[in-house]
């Protein structure tokens, strides 16, 4: 049984919204802070979560813009054309059962959905206990019920008669037998009228009470490995407790009846270093092919990939037809992503969906997934612009990290239209920026630059004598065009004399090899041009600063914090389709 479909209705933030799950099992929700991510998650937890909206736990909050006129209502669709339907309303509380996605047909419930498909939500405030206690719906409690379904009648007989010999063992505990007598006899005593009689004994047996006394047990090597309890433990370990027992489960109930269900888990970067949220994005694919399916949100890029472009979905706060602001998500898929390139120049047998996905796979690298994260996404050639531009921006009180503007490098121009095609799915704002180079070399990339965005080569190739070129392009997109490269228009505005003397200055430092290196002497560069002239902008900077007013604030503090540096990019393949 696997989620397929979910629709969201006043819940929240949330007006209507409606997406599928991909093939992966897993989506990852990335997004500012109040876009409604976590809503998204909550309401997937309303129908299958351990806890249960009654009337009286909905409050003005839960609906859309405190509406309480409004329906509030929730529909998970499954692969095997059951669904199910949350709809609190005095008339028709709680959750129905459908024979198939039309809800043409109303059914009894039986089984609660909560069995059948059980949600293991681990909010943000990493409620460990809660998750380790042995109710029916805790990620210990399912794996209590799964094992006592796997005790065959013989072990069953086996347990049994080790049982009765701890019983036994239990009264020759001195005064214990006696003291469980006292009891049995004060309440006859207290209540003498009374049908019911009540006595001190230990669980009739079974092989469910007896998995009740599972327990996680820390140790600690400088204690001599005496237990320690779990609350001594590290945030970052008691995190990774409830992954360890939800992964454990996983693999050893995959393909059987017993595992089913989402894990929902917000901010799965908490307390970790960067080396282990990488690997827990790992994990976490392995607990999805094992079977249980998995909905994060997050805040981290190492829990996205351009590989799995599918799983992601934006969550963003948009303005309706009425006014008000409401939560959209935006996803895409392969066959989404395909025909996007073959609508912008990519010939029909050069892109389908097992070949489009081998592409992104082959090309990504960590710093591409930034670009998901952004308000504005600013997609370059080169290390050069990207080290180099935001010093220029940052020094007109422009701070790319505060704004959540991002300079991206895709490492040649070749690769701008493929990248272009991807964000541009998820209705992120772009702006271009390439040179105007025209070697024999570059002919196939200002191709695809002209069949991509639908302008003439001669637009590309030809300038009037400045610096800098705009173009609107498909999409609103703009094109920023930069006279044959980044160094050249720079060195142009300058002089050449002294752009000379600050390379060699870099050079000096920085002591590259060849022509490697190009971006941290283009930065070094900029600072010395901002140290020595800081009232000075080069006229293309100032070109790109226009383009940027819209996603500025006009009471935006202006902050002067510098700009992190990041790793240079590996070199892709020139060669690829796409």
């Amino acid at each position: 049984m696997k989620l397929k479909k979910v629709r969201i209705q006043n819940f929240k933030s949330i007006k209507d919204i409606e997406f599928e799950f991909p093939d992966t099992g897993i989506i990852v929700l990335v997004g500012e802070n109040n876009s409604g991510k976590s809503n998204i998650i909550r309401a997937i937890d309303a129908i299958c979560g351990e806890g249960w909206y009654g009337r009286e736990k909905l409050e003005d909050r839960d609906y859309y813009l405190r509406d309480t006129k409004k329906q509030i209502r929730v529909d998970l669709y499954y692969d095997d054309n059951k669904s199910f339907c949350f709809q609190p309303s005095p008339k028709d509380w709680g959750v129905a059962y459908y024979k198939n996605w039309e809800q043409t047909t109303k059914m009894p419930f039986g089984q609660s959905i909560k069995d059948d498909f059980p949600c293991t939500y681990l909010g943000a405030d990493r409620t460990l206990d809660k998750h380790l206690s042995f109710y029916d719906w805790t990620l210990i409690g399912r794996i209590r019920k799964a094992f006592h379904k796997r005790v065959t009648d013989a072990s069953k007989k086996e347990l049994e008669a080790k049982f009765e010999e701890i019983i036994q063992s239990f009264s020759k505990v001195p005064g214990f037998d006696q003291f469980r007598n006292d009891f049995s006899n004060f309440y006859n005593e207290l209540a003498p009228y009374s049908k019911s009689k009540l006595k001190i004994d230990f669980k009739p047996f079974s092989p469910s009470n007896y998995f009740k006394t599972l327990q996680i047990i820390a140790s600690e090597p400088s204690l001599g490995n005496k237990p320690i309890d779990l609350d001594e433990l590290g945030e970052g370990a008691r995190n990774l407790v409830l992954l360890s027992l939800l992964r454990s489960y996983a693999k050893n109930f995959k393909g059987t009846t017993e595992l089913s269900g989402i894990l929902a888990l917000e901010e799965p970067e908490l307390f970790l270093h960067p080396h282990a949220r990488r690997h827990l994005f790992y994990i976490l694919h392995e607990i999805a092919k094992n079977g249980i399916q998995v909905i994060i949100s997050t805040h981290s890029s190492s829990f996205i990939d351009t590989e799995y472009f599918d799983e992601i979905g934006r969550v963003v706060k948009v303005t309706n037809a009425d006014g008000n602001d409401e939560t959209n998500i935006i996803m895409t898929s392969k066959a989404a992503l395909v025909k996007k390139c073959h609508d912008t120049g990519v010939p029909i047998l050069k892109a389908d969906e097992s070949s489009i996905v081998e592409f992104y796979k082959t090309t990504s690298n960590i710093r591409l997934n930034e670009g998901f994260f952004s308000k504005c996404l600013i997609l370059v050639e080169g290390e050069t612009e990207e080290l180099a531009l935001p010093v220029f921006l940052n020094n007109r009180g422009i701070n790319c990290d505060a704004l959540g503007i991002s300079i991206i490098s895709v490492n040649g121009k070749n690769q701008i239209p493929k990248y272009w095609r991807l964000y541009s799915t998820f209705d992120i704002p772009i702006i271009v920026i390439i040179d105007n180079d025209n070697t024999p070399d570059k002919e196939k990339s200002n191709t695809n630059i002209s069949n991509c965005f639908g302008i003439p080569i001669d637009h590309i190739l030809n300038f009037d004598g400045t610096n800098v070129a705009l173009e609107s392009m498909v999409d609103t997109t703009p094109l920023l065009i930069l006279k044959n490269d980044f160094e050249t228009c720079l060195k142009e505005e300058i002089g050449t004399e002294l752009y000379n003397q600050y390379q060699q200055e870099a050079k000096q430092i920085i002591k590259p090899i060849g022509n490697q290196q190009k971006g941290v002497i283009a930065r070094y560069i900029a600072r010395k041009v901002i140290e020595n002239t800081p009232e000075y902008t080069p006229s293309f900077i100032e070109t790109l600063i226009g383009l940027l007013t819209e996603y500025i604030p006009q009471d935006e503090e202006v902050l002067q914090s510098a700009n992190t540096e990041e790793e240079p990019l590996t070199e892709t393949n020139d060669d690829l389709p796409f």
